[in-house]
């Protein structure tokens, strides 16, 4: 798929594939080198050349004209994402998601009959300490770039699959894109990609707004958002009062007998028919749902609304489970990426094109190293359960360097035991 992306270099004077350029670029990231002159600094030591040329799709005895194996300088690969529409990367991002839908990976991690768990969120994907020539928002005397995420959540953990940026549409008039207006072109293009999916849009109280919820009950998609009085003060006011008024809509549980230290009590409690229609017109109801816990002494009250028709006594907390309460996952994804060597919140590259396809190679790393790290090496490695994350990624990376471009001797297959 890389080395399918448009090049409008000269070939006959290139001396790399665009494979060759993206795959550093990409190591740069499950590395948790941090930066590109961390990554260029050793980019040519031991084996890693002979490696990247082999996951770029050399063989062995594919050499350049001079018989030289080298990695490309990060500069070269700048010039080259500059140049490159940053759909393309996105197309690649959103391929590999389909194939893991396909493979039936997210399958035991849909919820209520066959609904996989998108979560969607906005944060800074890059601090300029000079400023932008392009692109970015403006916030005092600093320049920033903003990115809404979504991740559909597999057995919590969550997987990259699309992206919206956040930029200045008008420099002109000075009128700055928001949140709400990226979810708005970001969910209609989840659905062009992913037409007969069942989704659920999970987010926080940014998105408990008519607009959003307009969109994805146009698209067909049932929500559960956090729920804040500021917010929506009229629609919050009316959810308090018919929740007063409706005691049968209570409910109490606890997990532990009274004397465990570790119990968790709570009661909730919730009212639908709420209108939350843009018109007002009782086109789109809702239910609004409070749900207050104690647990080690402490008291924390939780509220959303969402759209999931038949919420009742038997399922209220099944739901705010699996869908409300679940929101947290893509706050650790951006948490990782920011502050495990990853280098979001990092300038790559000035460039506005470049840098919105190295958030995609971003991505793209960070659904390779979650299906690795949490579907595979932590599963089977005790001692990946102790280690960190980047300690192992780094110790990876030093492997690549040992071992080249040498065939691992393993075997893709399936072993299964019957009695």
């Amino acid at each position: 798929m890389f080395d399918a992306l448009p090049d409008t270099r000269d070939k006959a004077r290139c001396r790399y594939t665009p494979a060759e350029l993206v795959w550093p670029a990409l190591l740069m990231f499950l590395a948790r080198a941090g930066s590109r002159n961390q990554a260029d600094a050793d980019r040519n030591d031991g084996g890693l050349p002979a490696a990247v040329a082999r996951l770029a799709g050399r063989g062995a005895d594919d050499l350049p004209a001079d018989g030289r194996r080298l990695v490309t300088g990060s500069d070269n690969a700048v010039l080259f994402l500059s140049d490159l529409d940053p759909t393309h990367l996105e197309r690649i991002q959103v391929a590999l998601a389909r194939g893991l839908f396909e493979s039936r990976v997210f399958d035991a991690s849909r919820v209520f009959g066959g609904y996989h768990r998108v979560v969607i969120d906005g944060s800074v994907r890059e601090k300029c300490r000079k400023g932008f020539d392009e692109g970015g928002k403006e916030n005092g005397a600093g320049r920033y770039r903003y990115v809404l995420q979504a991740s559909v959540l597999l057995f919590g953990h969550p997987v990259p699959v699309m992206q919206e940026h956040i930029d200045v549409v008008d420099p002109q008039a000075e009128k700055e894109d928001c949140e709400i207006n990226a979810a708005r072109r970001l969910l209609p293009r989840l659905k062009e990609a992913f037409p007969r999916m069942k989704f659920i849009i999970i987010g926080d109280a940014l998105y408990a707004c008519r607009p959003v919820a307009a969109e994805c009950a146009r698209l067909g998609w049932p929500f559960c958002f956090t729920f804040r009085q500021g917010r929506t003060p009229a629609v919050w006011e009316e959810a308090m009062k018919l929740m007063d008024a409706a005691p049968e809509n209570r409910l109490r549980y606890q997990d532990k007998p009274d004397a465990d230290p570790d119990r968790r009590a709570g009661r909730a409690r919730w009212a639908g028919h709420i209108d939350f229609s843009e018109k007002e017109d009782g086109s789109l109801m809702v239910t609004a749902i409070e749900q207050t816990e104690t647990h080690a002494g402490s008291e924390t009250r939780y509220a959303w609304i969402t759209d999931v028709p038949g919420v009742k006594a038997g399922n209220v907390l099944a739901l705010v489970s699996a869908t409300g309460r679940m929101r947290h996952p893509i706050e650790d994804q951006f948490n990782t990426q920011k502050n495990n060597g990853i280098g979001m919140g990092h300038v790559f590259c000035a460039d506005a094109t470049a840098s919105k396809n190295y958030y995609s190679l971003m991505q793209i790393a960070y659904m390779l190293w979650t299906l690795f790290y949490h579907g595979l090496l932590k599963r089977i490695c005790a001692w990946a359960r102790t280690w960190s994350q980047i300690a192992i990624a780094r110790r990876l990376m030093k492997g690549l360097r040992m071992l080249g471009g040498a065939d691992p001797g393993l075997t893709v297959g399936q072993m299964r035991f019957v009695t």
